[in-house]
């Protein structure tokens, strides 16, 4: 079951994620106007600030309480194999490796040995139910 709601939260945090991407995407598109679609220089520049906007997203949580709202909708919380919070080394090698690995390293979250992420395998870190009154 665990595989399952680390999946659900992983597509509730993506659907928040794109609310805040729909948000952030205002001041680049109202700055470059039509110049967006017609550069290949104004389009990267676009996509590494959503890149960037994302990378504070979830490292913001993942260092600060160990939960991003849908870790905490689905009652998990990240931490180290230590059992504390997420330093923002921590934080940037499991992002970066998350965007490397990506869908790949997703392929380990469904294998019966610990139903970890390549990505949490690197980093050192693990996704683990929490009770109620831990929250």
């Amino acid at each position: 079951m665990l595989p399952f709601k680390i999946l659900f939260a992983f597509l509730y945090d993506l659907l928040l994620l794109c609310s805040v991407w729909f948000v952030a995407a205002i001041p680049f598109v109202v700055w470059q106007g039509e110049n967006l679609q017609n550069s290949s220089s104004s389009m990267l520049g676009f996509q590494v600030y959503l890149l960037a906007i994302t990378y504070v997203y979830l490292t913001y949580f993942w260092t600060q309480s160990g939960q991003t709202p849908g870790l905490r909708t689905w009652k998990l919380r990240l931490i180290t194999q230590n059992n504390t919070l997420l330093t923002r080394t921590e934080a940037n090698l499991r992002f970066l490796t998350g965007i490397l690995l990506w869908p790949i390293g997703w392929i380990g979250l469904f294998l019966p040995s610990n139903h970890q992420t390549l990505q949490d395998r690197i980093a050192k870190t693990q996704i683990l139910p929490v009770s109620e009154k831990n929250l």
